[in-house]
């Protein structure tokens, strides 16, 4: 049995229409999906949401947080993708995307209790709509403006983003532990089918029967999963 952790992709419309058979043979066995942003949907989610249920791809979806002066409210945002995904909410965790891009026209992270409360808010309605809490995605900034870690956040899931691969484990800051790491931004999209040459690429903290076990044991899939 192969110890290698699982590997997955993280994608939204600016990867154009993904061959989600092709991700597949490629090595993928989960993908992240961007569902939305404010209180807007992301234009290739209901499609890129069907063809990566249709190729066999564990999916979950994320929701970038929209910091900029006019953006809704984290519970209006919240509220949005969640019920997004009412209907099927994937078989991974939601996640919130809670990060500053560094590109023209968005701040940088607030300081500790704004954030915090952004992070809290939003888990809290996505609870509320789906049953369970999301997943974090964050970098090692977002992570020091968390610090320290309010109950309900310490708790969730961590998927962060840290390039150095020297180590083969990311580092996590006060977080006790990762989930997913976002090891890359340049992989090879071509190879994974999607149209953009860079693509972001993930790894699960296990093997594929880990990550089948694990996702088993959310209840946000409504059938059991196999591999």
């Amino acid at each position: 049995m192969s110890r290698l952790r699982a590997l997955g992709v993280d994608i939204s419309f600016w990867q154009g229409n993904p061959d989600f058979e092709k991700m597949k043979k490629a090595g993928a066995t989960f993908v992240y999906i961007k569902a939305s942003q404010n209180v807007w949907a992301d234009k290739s989610f209901q499609t890129n949401w069907e063809g990566a249920k249709a190729a066999g791809l564990l999916r979950g979806a994320y929701h970038f947080y929209d910091m900029r002066d006019g953006s809704d409210t984290p519970k209006h945002q919240a509220e949005y993708f969640a019920n997004l995904l009412a209907d099927d909410p994937g078989e991974l965790l939601p996640a919130l995307d809670f990060e500053s891009p560094g590109v023209a026209g968005y701040p940088d992270y607030p300081g500790h209790d704004q954030s915090d409360k952004i992070v809290r808010q939003f888990a809290d309605k996505v609870k509320t709509i789906l049953g369970f809490y999301p997943m974090l995605y964050t970098n090692l900034a977002g992570i020091m403006h968390l610090d320290p870690l309010t109950e309900l956040v310490k708790n969730m899931e961590l998927w962060i983003a840290w390039y150095n691969l020297k180590a083969h484990r990311p580092k996590h800051g006060v977080w006790s532990d990762w989930r997913i790491w976002q090891y890359k931004s340049t992989g090879d999209g071509l190879a994974f089918g999607v149209e953009s040459k860079g693509l972001d690429m993930n790894a699960f903290n296990g093997t594929v029967e880990d990550l089948y076990d694990y996702a088993n044991g959310l209840g946000v899939s409504r059938k059991r999963l196999t591999l």
